[in-house]
């Protein structure tokens, strides 16, 4: 066989292989979609009051979006479960059978999610006084159970301080004593049903490390108080990060 004859099925080969690794990508498109369930809750009681909470969340949604595929908002207010600052949940991607035109429905899907969390953040309609962050966590709770995919993995980004002060759980002292004292206050919410079940969900709270720069012996007891409220709810340490 001459040089010259096979160059062009060299050529032909090398095109076939390029167009099989294009279609193979194309294809993996839609199997690489992020399929999570995930809530946002937004403290709009005292987490909003520090300065920096916008930039808390402007420099870790974006991420948290990133890996999911549809998103529920909750509030946290002094009446988290009938508050009337609501978002409506929003699926983050379409199939429009198009790749082109899917990749930038995603991008105004994840634009249009941040807006959401943004209006939520900013809501002004809610004049109840404290900060009832079970509440919060009992109405993402129910959210999450009604996701389209609720059988799939579920993912919680919790904006707070978790200085809780109400709907059954008074942190204001930070007096919450040692482990006896942490397990009878955790056992009096659970008797009295205020722990919501999130088990399966992989929680990130963004601002508990404010109260450092307020109340910083709140942080040590709180934290270790918080840590068996979440695994009471059914989250395990590998599945929860304080930040």
């Amino acid at each position: 066989m001459s040089t010259a004859n096979s160059r062009p099925r060299r050529a032909r080969a090398a095109l076939a292989a390029l167009a099989l690794a294009a279609l193979s990508a194309a294809g993996c498109s839609s199997d690489d979609r992020q399929t999570a369930s995930c809530g946002v809750v937004m403290d709009i009681t005292g987490f909003r009051g520090y300065q920096v909470s916008k930039s808390i969340v402007d420099r870790n949604l974006p991420g948290f979006l990133d890996g999911c595929g549809w998103v529920a908002y909750a509030a946290i207010t002094g009446n988290s479960e009938g508050s009337p600052c609501q978002e409506a949940p929003i699926p983050l991607y379409a199939d429009t059978k198009n790749e082109l035109t899917d990749r930038r429905v995603h991008q105004k899907l994840l634009q249009e999610a941040a807006a959401r969390a943004e209006r939520l953040r900013t809501c002004a309609q809610d004049d109840a006084k404290g900060s009832d962050v079970l509440g919060g966590l009992r109405v993402m709770a129910d959210r999450l159970a009604a996701a389209p995919d609720s059988g799939g993995e579920r993912r919680i980004a919790v904006f707070s301080d978790l200085m809780s002060n109400t709907g059954g759980l008074d942190l204001s002292a930070c007096d919450v004593g040692g482990e006896p004292a942490r397990t009878s206050i955790v056992t009096g919410l659970k008797d009295k049903e205020l722990i919501a079940d999130l088990g399966g969900s992989a929680i990130d709270v963004y601002g508990f490390n404010l109260l450092s720069e307020r109340r910083p012996e709140c942080v040590p007891p709180l934290e270790s108080l918080w840590k068996s409220i979440f695994a009471t709810a059914g989250v395990g340490a590998s599945n929860l990060t304080i930040h």
